[in-house]
């Protein structure tokens, strides 16, 4: 069943994980409770992972009264070096593009990452990228002044167009904003009308107003949820709402409802809600949740929109199991490798013909997915 213990367990955070989350979020937290969470800390990195180092060097910055352990500081404060010259990098190369986009007065939006970096400007993130939008009409423009810049068009996607200068860095140039299968232009163009100036390095751009931040964090949230993201990216929407919430006391709630509402995401919005308050009780308004009525056809749409993500993401990662076992990175199994690709063809199968579709789907999804 689809529901916030589904999603919860989906979501397959280790007790220490949790830990590090709810002492993140937490509004004051002893030295205490940071030596039980070291308690038995592997100081081999490549056993805590880098997202849990990322995390712990943030709850390190936002408690200066806690001394760092001698023995971790120089991996923490390296850790968090890495990502700020990650985030001037990739900031620096948006830049360049913002300022052309200034001059051609093409009204550019930062969405995700980008903006939330402009909200907390002190705090490191964990960026592969930058994502903005320019609406449709203005994307073939944007993405020829980048390509002028130096950029190079590497991927092109329905909702957006990644353009990069290097392995590093790498922009979103999109001209869909919420991710849904419905059509949600009238929702993006209010998304840019209530839209915030700001000053970002000498240029203006755009940041969504706090609701509407909220909806875009919670449909990307949701997404990288059901594509099983590494750690820190799979709850970075919720430290980012938890931030919102706590900075912006009159929210409402009710046209964050609404704008779900109008993108057909309702129903994975109410999800989103109750994993808020599964996590940080009261966040959001219980009786916001309790009043949100999903109706049938919006649960079908629900439904079939999160099976067919998890299609895709279950078909993506067999695929570079396979890949790393060809170059070398996995010990090579003849057998396996067999198994995997005809796993792999066969979700593909599934996904693309109408007749096995209607008649599998459902079935298999509940199986491989345990719903």
């Amino acid at each position: 069943m689809l529901d916030v213990d589904f999603f919860a367990r989906f979501l397959n955070l280790s007790p220490k994980e949790k830990i590090l989350l709810n002492l993140y979020i937490k509004k004051v937290v002893t030295k205490e409770e940071i030596d039980h969470l070291l308690y038995d800390f592997d100081y081999n990195i490549e056993k805590e992972n880098l997202n849990f180092n990322f995390l712990l060097s943030l709850l390190f910055q936002n408690n200066p009264h806690i001394e760092i352990p001698k023995n971790i500081e120089p991996r923490l404060k390296g850790v968090l070096r890495w990502f700020q010259y990650r985030n001037i990098s990739l900031l620096s190369g948006l830049k360049l593009l913002i300022v052309e986009l200034n001059k051609q007065n093409i009204p550019v939006l930062l969405i995700k990452g980008a903006a939330m970096k402009i909200l907390e400007p002190d705090k490191a993130r964990m960026m592969a990228d930058v994502d903005c939008a320019v609406g449709v009409d203005n994307l073939n423009k944007t993405v020829k002044i980048s390509k002028e810049l130096g950029f190079k068009i590497n991927e092109s996607y329905k909702h957006a167009t990644e353009v990069r200068k290097s392995d590093i860095l790498k922009i979103d140039i999109h001209n869909k904003i919420v991710k849904s299968d419905t059509d949600t232009t009238i929702t993006d163009k209010k998304i840019f009308e209530r839209a915030k100036e700001y000053d970002f390095y000498g240029s203006k751009v755009l940041i969504p107003d706090s609701e509407d931040m909220i909806l875009l964090l919670l449909t990307n949230g949701y997404e990288n949820i059901l594509y099983s993201q590494p750690f820190y990216k799979n709850i970075s929407w919720l430290l980012d709402v938890v931030y919102i919430s706590k900075n912006n006391r009159n929210i409402d709630w009710n046209l964050v409802v609404t704008n779900a509402k109008e993108t057909n995401t309702l129903a994975q919005v109410k999800i989103m809600f109750e994993l808020i308050n599964y996590f940080l009780p009261n966040t959001v308004p219980d009786n916001i949740i309790s009043s949100i009525q999903i109706s049938g056809q919006e649960n079908k749409f629900f439904h079939a929109y999160t099976k067919k993500h998890l299609f895709f993401s279950k078909a993506q990662q067999l695929k570079e199991q396979v890949r790393d076992m060809v170059k070398g990175k996995e010990k090579f199994n003849f057998f396996l490798a067999l198994k995997l690709t005809s796993r792999f063809f066969y979700l593909k199968i599934i996904q693309k013909t109408p007749v096995i579709n209607s008649l599998f789907f459902d079935k298999v999804a509940n199986r491989i997915f345990e719903i």
